[in-house]
């Protein structure tokens, strides 16, 4: 099989991005020795229902997950190869599939991520402060505030806004990726030491 600078930058470039990843993982695991005091976590709890209904949450995020991926992919999906009509069909139709495939992750993870969500809220508000936010959670006014503001995301012009921004993030992106890769591309060419440790690790192999 053959090895390629660019294969290894490429894959230097996954390896980053897991290992960011990783750190957010591991101060996750730090912050998660933290046990809430009970009256402040019941408190937090009736916020996160009136936020993520227990019988809805799953499908509010699964929503969400296609609202934000499909702003991103229109601002994303510029350019001549994007107006071939079958190139097009087929990432719309990677597009529209995403969230149900997300769906058995969201649905493992949910509970956890409620659960840390409410937990943060304890380490931000006091127990006062908390029991005021509840009980108006605990209203109609507050259910509706809290569950209606995912949906917002949906609204045409919030997704105008998103998408205007997502083309500006996507177009940074792309310059600074080139340069970064630039960058590694030169050091392993000078460095043709770390190249070969690369290659004899199988970083880079194409097909990997």
């Amino acid at each position: 099989m053959k090895f390629t600078v660019r294969g290894i930058v490429s894959a230097a470039f996954m390896l980053a991005s897991v290992h960011m990843g990783t750190q957010a993982f591991a101060q996750d695991v730090n912050t998660a020795q933290y046990v809430a005091p009970e009256d402040e976590m019941a408190e937090a709890m009736v916020i996160m229902e009136a936020m993520f209904p227990e019988a809805t949450r799953e499908q509010m995020m699964v929503d969400m997950a296609a609202t934000m991926g499909g702003q991103m992919a229109t601002a994303a999906m510029q350019g001549p190869i994007f107006e071939e009509p079958g190139i097009r069909a087929i990432v719309d139709e990677f597009i529209a599939d995403l969230p149900e495939t997300m769906r058995p992750s969201i649905s493992s993870h949910l509970p956890r991520m409620v659960k840390a969500t409410a937990t943060a809220y304890t380490r931000e508000f006091t127990l006062n402060e908390l029991q005021d936010i509840s009980q108006f959670a605990a209203t109609p006014s507050g259910q509706r505030y809290f569950s209606s503001a995912q949906s917002l995301l949906a609204d045409p012009v919030v997704a105008a806004a998103n998408q205007q921004f997502f083309e500006e993030v996507a177009e940074l992106q792309g310059e600074h990726a080139v340069a970064v890769q630039q960058r590694v591309q030169e050091y392993l060419e000078a460095n043709p030491d770390v190249l070969e440790r690369l290659m004899a690790a199988g970083v880079g192999q194409e097909g990997r």
